[in-house]
């Protein structure tokens, strides 16, 4: 059996990488969104040409990514307040989820309250968020990778794609293998994503010690800090 110290590094690469391919495509959506705003009109209509791309993200990454799309800051279209272009994967098709964006609704999904979208916009910076439930949206545990959308230096709007915490969760066990080590992968708030015991349940919080022995960074070039570390209980 290999060291438990290799295993946590091999690991946190293994899931690194994964991330990084999911903010390279991020990075594709920002940039057409980008081209798509500075083209002339002002209709939430212009948005529907990034289908393409957000297909080849879905169908590229399926069963790590469940859905992804662009929501722009309210104002920026003349004939709506607000806007979240988002699509999934439905029985193998790519498929516009609506959101009730109306704010006197008691079902409004204000996703401008929503962390994957105030720290990119306010940072300038890629981000990586949850576990958290999507109550109004995916009405489901996720996490979602985001990044903001620029015009000249100012951001507009975010990118961003769910994530499935099944795929996570197979990537983190296929590449631990059997281990007597209690093993888990917590977020920089002591968060767990998953983990092989029992002891720390997905979206519980990690009790342990977050940092020193035994604690792994996941490596993602996109973010300015760690989000995410291995920490194994011995």
């Amino acid at each position: 059996m290999k060291p438990i110290d290799e295993v946590l590094q091999s690991t946190a690469r293994a899931l690194g990488q994964s991330l990084e391919r999911v903010f390279a495509d991020l990075a594709v959506l920002a940039g057409a969104t980008t081209d798509i705003l500075a083209a002339p009109g002002t209709s939430r209509t212009k948005l529907e040409s990034l289908r393409p791309v957000v297909e080849d993200i879905v169908t590229g990454q399926a069963g790590l990514v469940d859905s992804a799309g662009v929501s722009v800051t309210p104002g920026l279209f003349a004939d709506a307040g607000a806007w979240h272009q988002w699509w999934s994967l439905v029985g193998g098709k790519l498929v516009f989820i609506p959101h009730n964006l109306n704010p006197a609704s008691i079902n409004y999904y204000d996703y401008t309250e929503m962390t994957w979208y105030e720290r990119p916009l306010a940072s300038g910076q890629p981000e990586l968020i949850g576990p958290y439930i999507d109550f109004g949206g995916a009405d489901m545990k996720i996490v979602t990778a985001s990044r903001p959308v620029l015009q000249d230096t100012r951001a507009v709007a975010v990118a961003g794609a769910d994530l499935s915490m099944e795929s996570i969760e197979r990537t983190f066990l296929l590449n631990l293998g059997r281990r007597d080590e209690h093993v888990a992968l917590i977020t920089e708030t002591g968060k767990v994503v998953a983990s092989n015991s029992a002891r720390f349940a997905p979206g519980t919080r990690f009790e342990g010690p977050r940092s020193g022995p035994g604690s792994v960074p996941v490596p993602v070039a996109d973010l300015a800090s760690p989000r995410w570390h291995l920490v194994a209980d011995r």
